[in-house]
Formats: structure tokens, C-alpha cells, sequence
């Protein structure tokens, strides 16, 4: 009785606050010719926004420790203040609302065979979906579709390959979620520039295309907000670790960083933001977080570069429990990439402390409406370095 009525009920939650991503605090925007209009608008849907704080109460145990029927799998800690706990917030938003169990798994072992046995507890476990957290499960994703084709998995920001990192088809148990990364980097890097900041930071976890994205689009945001005011004294260093986990590297590096002058850099992977934050406190350097609103964890944090990835999590189950505990016709063997035009990415407004202090919310308004509207073009390109005036230092991967 309870499962009945919950999701009668989860159903008008979910299609009325969460069906569609959202973008400034999960507002929905209808797109306007006329771009004051579709600002004002943006405002008038932000402002009736309240937090959902009943859906993620777990009156019935929905929650369990193992053999819940969706399985988050991912290679860290769950609750990271960041991607992971993004995904997670996902899929406890729609289990809790839907009445369906759910259980987390964590790989022992970060590789190919620790992807495979992870995954594989899940299905041992009783798990029916499997929600893998990120690109390193592309090849375990992509071996166990066909070793478990009554199976369904949900795969972030990946598309499954071989074991040899080739492109293999996606079978009709498989659905791929990634986002417009580079529009959520554009529009900090930009407002990061506006708001006085000349000597700026990037320091991306593993060389993934996630990461890129979301930095090439800061470099293009932070180029174009130089050539709008006319500056040339604006330069950036540029730096993946090659790990989404804290390190001594890291800090280290970022502490030179501050030192030599850098003001603000931008922490995008996992929790390696820890490392930066740690530097960042000794030398008062500001950061920029990614993924999720970082803000509520130090105010070190200027805005975050964000992608609506809970809201993606939760479409996506959605659409596999509305179709009869597996993919619609449209998200089987599907890859789907979430943007602006979702309202999917871009920085956080509502529900938040707005830091900037040169900068107002209509000028952020005004630039993310012109990104949605295709006014002003970022660049998803990954192979090549994006074109900038401005000096940017890239400092090799052991440098």
C-alpha cells in the first residue's frame, strides 16, 4: 500500500519540481526572444523555489546497506562534498520519493577489476539498476552489458568502451548521462574576470572529458571577459594532477601558486578541492568550486562551475521505473548530453550566499541567458587547446 501511494505521489513531486535539469538552484526557464524578458522570467520562477527537504526524510527505510534495488557504484567517498555525493543525492532524492530501496557500494580496489567486482557485488546483491559513478567504469560498463543484459545500468559522464579503451555499442540496458561542461567553466571563468580577479588558476583532477570541458570553457570565459575590458594583463596557470583524491603534490603546488601571486583557481575533481581549500586558508587565496554549490564548505569559495547532476540522475530513473523497470524506447542504448539549453548548467544563484561583490545576479542573468539562447558560443572541443589571447601557462602533467 505504501509503494502504491508513494509513487502516485512521488510521480507529481518529481514531473512538477524535478523532471527537467535546472540551472541557479533548480529554477525552470521558459527561453525568450526577447532577452530581458527571459531574464525576468528566470527571477519570477527562482524566487517561488523551496527547498524539498521532506523527499530526503527516509520514513520507510528505503535506504540499505546492501541489496537495495538501485545500486550507486562509485571509486571514493560517497558523501564527498561533490560529484559523488551529487549522484548520490540523485538517486536518494528518487528512491525516498518513488519508495524504492537503494544501496551504495565503494571499489577497494581503483582499477579495471575493481570497476568489475564492484559492480558485480551490486548484482549479487539484488540490485536491478546500477548507477556508476563517472568515467572510470566505461569498461566495466561496457564488458558487463552483455554478461548481464536483464540488467540495467546508468552510466555518468562515460560512454562504455573495450578493455582497450575502443568505442563498443551501447546495448539496449545501457543509458549515458554527461553535461556542457564547458558552459558551466565559461560563465565562472567570466564572472571570476568582471569581478576584478587578473591572475587566475585551473587545476583539473584526471585528463577526462568531463575535466576538459569544464576547463577550456573557463579559459574561453576568462578570454572574453579580458577582451571585453580591454585588458592584457590577465594570465592563467593551467595544471591536471591526475587524481580526483587530495595530495601533498597538490597542495604544494597550489601553495606556490598563492604565493607567486595567483588569486583564485578553479579545484575541479572529486575531492581534490581539499588540498586547494588547505593552501588556500594559509595564503587567503580564493577558489572556485565544480560540480555542486561548494560554497557551504568554506568561504574560500567565490561560486562553483555547476552541473545539475542530481536532477539527471533522478530523470533518468525515472524514465526506467515509468517504462516498466527498464529503458524507454528513447534512453535505451542512448547517450545523452545535458546544457543550458536543459537549464542543466552554469553557477549557483539561489539558495546560496552571493559572494561577488563587482558583480550583480542580473549581469550573471544576462550572460547565462545568452549562452542558453546561442548568443554567445563555448566550445566543447577536447582534442585541442582552446585559442585565448590571454597568457596561460599549462604545466605538464609532472610538473
Amino acid at each position: 500500500m505504501k509503494k502504491n501511494m508513494i509513487y502516485s505521489v512521488a510521480g507529481i513531486v518529481l514531473a512538477g519540481a524535478l523532471t527537467g535539469c535546472a540551472v541557479f538552484g533548480q529554477q525552470e526557464v521558459v527561453s525568450r526572444k526577447d532577452e530581458d524578458t527571459d531574464i525576468q522570467q528566470m527571477q519570477q520562477e527562482a524566487a517561488k523555489i523551496e527547498p524539498m527537504k521532506e523527499l530526503l526524510e527516509d520514513h520507510y527505510e528505503d535506504y540499505q546497506e546492501e541489496g537495495g534495488e538501485i545500486a550507486f557504484v562509485s571509486d571514493g567517498t560517497v558523501m564527498d562534498g561533490g560529484y559523488n555525493e551529487a549522484i548520490y543525492e540523485g538517486v536518494q532524492m528518487y528512491g525516498l520519493a518513488a519508495g524504492v530501496s537503494f544501496s551504495c557500494y565503494n571499489i577497494e580496489e581503483d582499477n579495471y577489476e575493481g570497476h568489475l567486482e564492484i559492480v558485480e557485488h551490486a548484482i549479487n546483491k539484488q540490485a536491478k539498476i546500477i548507477v556508476c559513478a563517472g568515467y572510470d567504469f566505461r569498461e566495466a560498463v561496457g564488458k558487463l552489458q552483455d554478461s548481464y543484459p536483464e540488467i540495467s545500468f546508468l552510466l555518468i559522464d562515460g560512454e562504455p568502451v573495450d578493455v582497450e579503451g575502443n568505442p563498443v555499442d551501447l546495448n539496449s540496458n545501457v543509458h549515458c548521462v554527461s553535461f556542457q561542461e564547458q558552459e558551466s567553466g565559461y560563465l565562472a571563468g567570466y564572472m571570476a574576470v568582471l569581478e576584478g580577479y587578473r591572475r587566475l588558476g585551473f587545476i583539473g583532477g584526471k585528463k577526462d572529458p568531463a575535466v576538459i570541458r569544464y576547463g577550456h570553457g573557463y579559459l574561453q570565459g576568462i578570454d572574453d571577459a579580458a577582451k571585453e575590458l580591454e585588458l592584457e594583463d590577465v594570465t592563467v596557470n593551467y595544471w591536471y594532477a591526475g587524481t580526483y583524491q587530495p595530495s601533498e603534490k597538490i597542495y604544494e603546488k597550489t601553495l606556490k601558486w598563492y604565493e607567486e601571486g595567483t588569486e583564485i583557481i578553479f579545484a575541479c575533481g572529486g575531492s581534490l578541492y581539499e588540498s586547494v581549500l588547505k593552501a588556500a586558508e594559509e595564503k587567503e587565496g580564493i577558489l572556485i568550486g565544480a560540480d555542486i554549490d561548494q560554497c557551504k564548505i568554506s568561504d574560500r569559495f567565490l561560486t562553483s562551475a555547476v552541473k545539475d547532476i542530481a536532477n539527471a540522475v533522478v530523470i533518468s530513473l525515472d524514465n526506467y521505473y515509468a517504462a516498466g523497470k527498464k529503458w524507454s524506447e528513447e534512453f535505451a542504448g542512448a547517450c545523452v548530453r545535458y546544457g543550458a539549453q536543459d537549464n542543466c548548467t552554469g553557477i549557483p544563484i539561489l539558495e546560496t550566499e552571493w559572494r561577488f561583490q563587482n558583480v550583480t545576479m542580473d549581469k550573471c542573468y544576462e550572460i547565462y541567458a545568452q549562452i542558453k539562447q546561442g548568443k554567445i558560443s563555448v566550445s566543447d572541443e577536447i582534442l585541442r587547446r582552446p585559442q585565448v589571447s590571454v597568457t596561460v601557462k599549462y604545466v605538464s602533467a609532472g610538473g
